[in-house]
């Protein structure tokens, strides 16, 4: 074999390995880039959720904790009794509109969660579905038979008295806040909410009928805030009592 047919294969070799580099080159960085792109995805997706989960996490525990204390108050504190004792007509309607606010709040957080995303997607199926099951869990207490007739809100009025409860604000749906409330006397313009001011006044005397419900209720608005906020950040753990236990 001549030189030079020696030079031209060694030639044609190095061409063929610089062509395979080349293209393993190309295909790497195609791949690099990809990659790349799709963490930037998940990224996006991640900071999305978490935006979305903020806007609506807070202000659910916060009308849950809210409405968990009230309920811990009237059933382990004497709350309604000494209501009734209460001389002063701004004390009474304190009790009597404000525990009907604390209920129609919870209910307005949970209908805005339903009808603007549903449910809060927190990443995984497995927490997603959880929260789901906590608050179906709270319909039904609301709705049950079971337990008599007081306090008892099928799920469609749950739903209608939180749609009354919602502004629009430049931020997104909002619980109206209790001045407002007290401003337009919704509880007592609104049959829905007019009936639950007079479960608040029939409770106050009352209470053993209504206890087997309210019990039920907050238990699970404590397993609720147990879930929005494990670490207790927000909310103490000394002011999580689960009343009967």
């Amino acid at each position: 074999m001549n030189t030079e047919l020696i030079v031209a294969l060694i030639s044609g070799g190095i061409a063929l390995v610089s062509a395979g580099f080349a293209m393993w080159g190309q295909f790497t960085s195609a791949r690099l880039a990809a990659d790349l792109q799709n963490l930037q995805l998940a990224e996006a997706r991640r900071l999305e959720r978490e935006k979305t989960v903020s806007r609506y996490r807070e202000p659910l525990a916060r009308a849950a904790h809210d409405l968990q204390s009230r309920l811990y108050n009237i059933l382990a504190q004497g709350f309604m009794h000494l209501s009734a004792e209460n001389k002063t007509e701004r004390e009474r309607s304190y009790v009597l509109n404000n525990t009907v606010y604390l209920i129609a709040q919870y209910f307005a957080w949970t209908e805005i969660i339903r009808r603007d995303i549903q449910h809060i997607d927190l990443g995984t199926e497995e927490e997603t579905t959880k929260l789901a099951r906590l608050q179906d869990n709270t319909y039904r207490l609301w709705q049950t038979d079971r337990f008599g007739s007081l306090f008892r809100v099928f799920a469609g009025e749950q739903r209608a008295i939180g749609e009354r409860m919602i502004i629009e604000t430049p931020r997104g749906p909002e619980c109206i806040g209790y001045s407002a409330f007290l401003d337009q006397n919704l509880s007592e313009k609104d049959p829905l909410l007019n009936a639950l001011r007079e479960d608040v006044r029939e409770c106050s005397a009352s209470l053993e009928e209504a206890r087997p419900r309210l019990i039920a209720i907050q238990n699970v608005l404590i397993d609720l805030l147990d879930f929005l906020d494990p670490n207790y950040v927000r909310f103490p753990k000394e002011r999580r009592r689960k009343v009967g236990q």
